[in-house]
C-alpha cells in the first residue's frame, strides 16, 4: 500500500484494538473535504441505477471519492464492493433488482422453507462472477491507492427471510424451530463457501481485509450480521441463530458484528458469549446518538469485544471520557481538514 505513509502505524493500532491493548487514544477515522479537491476528477454516469454496479463505475465513483476526500489520524482510502447487503441471495438462485439507486432489493423465491437445503452456492454464477470483475478491477486498477472491502455475503438468517419471506420464517422459528436450524446450518456452509472464494481475490494483492466497515484487519476479518433478530425474542435468538455466527468467528482472526438499532439490544448477552467476536458495531435508532446506550456499549466493552459507531465531531469528547479507549474506534465525519486536525489533537488530551 503506498497512499499513506502513517499506514503501517494505521495497521498496528487497530491491532491494538482487537485486542484491548494499551494505548494512548482510540482509533479515529476521520474523514473530511478535501481543502483542494481534484475537480479534474468527475463523478461516473449512470445511464441506470443498476449501472452502479459495473466495474468501471464503481472504479469511477471510488477515484471520485479519492480527488475529494481528505483522511486523517487513522483514516484511509476505503471502498465497499456494494451489491446489496446479503447478496449471496442472488448466488444461490434468487432474483436481485438493482433498479434503485441507493437499495437493493431481494425478493422471495422459495414457497417453504424445506427447499432452502436444495440451494447451492455456485462460483460460476451471474451475480458472484459480477462481483469478482467489480473487485478484482478496483484491486487492479486503485489497489496502490484504497484498501478494497469484502462484499456484503450477508448474514444466515437474513438470507433465509429473504429466500422465503420474513414472515413466514417468523412463524417457522416458533412452529418449525428444528427446520430453521437446519436451513441456518445449510446456510452456513453457502456462507463459508462465499466467504473463502471472496478471500481469494486479495490474496498476494492486499495485505488486510475489511468488510464494508473501514475496519482493518492483518488476518481475516468480517462484519457478521442478523438483522432478523430485531423481531425475535432473546430465546429464539439464542436456540437458532447464535451459534452460526459463533461458528463463523472460529474461522476468523477478528470477528465483529453489526448490531442494527432499535429491538436488537436485548441480544447483546448471547453476542459477547461467542468466542472469537472481537468487535460489534452499533447502530442506534435514526436521529439519535450512540451516546444514548452507553450502558450498554460499556457492558459490550468490560466483556472483553471493542465497541465502534458513527460520531459526529462535538460528541468525540464526551466518548473519549465515556468509555474505554483501547476498545474503541469512532467513525467521524468533519467539515473541514482545519476541523480534522484539530479533532485528532484534541483526542489526545481528552485521552490523557
Amino acid at each position: 500500500m503506498q497512499f499513506c505513509d502513517s499506514y503501517p502505524d494505521i495497521i498496528r493500532r487497530f491491532d491494538r484494538f482487537w485486542r484491548g491493548a494499551d494505548t494512548d487514544r482510540p482509533v479515529l477515522y476521520i474523514t473530511a473535504p478535501r481543502d483542494e479537491p481534484d475537480t479534474s476528477v468527475r463523478p461516473p454516469e449512470l445511464a441506470r441505477p443498476e449501472d452502479r454496479i459495473l466495474p468501471e463505475k464503481m472504479v469511477a465513483a471510488a477515484r471520485y471519492r479519492l480527488a475529494r476526500t481528505a483522511y486523517v489520524a487513522d483514516g484511509y482510502p476505503h471502498v465497499f464492493v456494494n451489491f446489496g447487503p446479503g447478496i449471496l441471495h442472488g448466488c444461490i438462485g434468487g432474483d436481485t433488482d438493482f433498479t434503485h439507486m441507493d437499495t437493493t432489493w431481494f425478493p422471495q423465491f422459495l414457497s417453504d422453507l424445506s427447499e432452502f437445503e436444495r440451494l447451492r452456492f455456485e462460483p460460476g454464477g451471474r451475480w458472484w462472477m459480477a462481483i469478482g470483475r467489480a473487485t478484482n478491477a478496483l484491486l487492479e486498477e486503485l489497489g496502490d491507492e484504497l484498501v478494497v472491502s469484502f462484499t456484503d455475503i450477508g448474514g444466515a438468517a437474513d438470507i433465509i427471510a429473504s429466500a422465503v419471506g420474513t414472515e413466514r420464517l417468523l412463524f417457522d422459528a416458533v412452529e418449525r424451530p428444528e427446520l430453521v436450524k437446519r436451513a441456518v446450518d445449510h446456510c452456513h456452509g453457502l456462507w463459508m463457501q462465499a466467504y473463502e472464494e471472496n478471500c481469494k481475490w486479495f490474496v498476494g494483492r492486499q495485505d488486510v481485509t475489511t468488510p464494508w466497515w473501514p475496519l482493518l484487519s492483518r488476518g481475516r476479518t468480517y462484519m457478521t450480521q442478523c438483522d432478523f433478530n430485531s423481531m425475535i425474542s432473546p430465546k429464539v435468538f439464542s436456540d437458532l441463530f447464535a451459534d452460526e455466527l459463533g461458528s463463523i468467528y472460529k474461522a476468523l482472526d477478528n470477528g465483529a458484528f453489526h448490531l442494527d438499532g432499535i429491538g436488537t439490544e436485548v441480544h447483546v448477552p448471547a453476542l459477547v458469549a461467542q468466542k472469537g467476536l472481537h468487535c460489534v458495531q452499533w447502530v442506534p435508532e435514526p436521529g439519535t446518538s450512540a451516546l444514548r446506550h452507553a450502558k450498554m456499549l460499556r457492558e459490550i466493552q468490560e466483556a472483553g469485544v471493542s465497541i465502534t459507531f458513527t460520531m459526529k465531531p462535538d460528541e468525540v469528547e464526551a466518548a473519549c471520557r465515556e468509555f474505554d479507549h483501547r476498545r474503541l474506534m469512532l467513525n467521524v465525519e468533519c467539515q473541514s481538514e482545519a476541523q480534522a486536525r484539530e479533532l485528532a489533537e484534541n483526542t489526545l488530551r481528552w485521552c490523557e
